[in-house]
């Protein structure tokens, strides 16, 4: 049983493959047969059309403001009212 599941799957494989290569290398010898291919006439109607469009930017100049360093002591406020003695045990 697993030497036909083998040969099936080689099967399709190489039907994968030829049908592959025909898409690719098939050619029409006039324009009116192009019209007429269903290949030719799916492949050029499944491809997106390219849109671009580029949105309008303004640019802004941003400049940067330096304050000068402050110190940590000028940072911490001593709040005596908010310091909670331990626990008593």
């Amino acid at each position: 049983m697993q030497s036909i599941s083998k040969k099936v799957a080689l099967l399709c494989l190489l039907l994968t493959a030829c049908s592959a290569v025909a898409l690719v290398a098939h050619h029409h010898s006039g324009a009116t047969d192009a019209l007429k291919c269903t290949v030719c006439v799916t492949a050029h109607s499944a491809s997106p059309k390219l849109v671009s469009t580029l949105p309008n930017r303004t640019f802004v100049r941003v400049s940067a403001v330096r304050l000068e360093p402050v110190s940590a002591k000028q940072r911490l406020v001593a709040f005596a009212l908010s310091v909670r003695p331990p626990p008593a045990v």
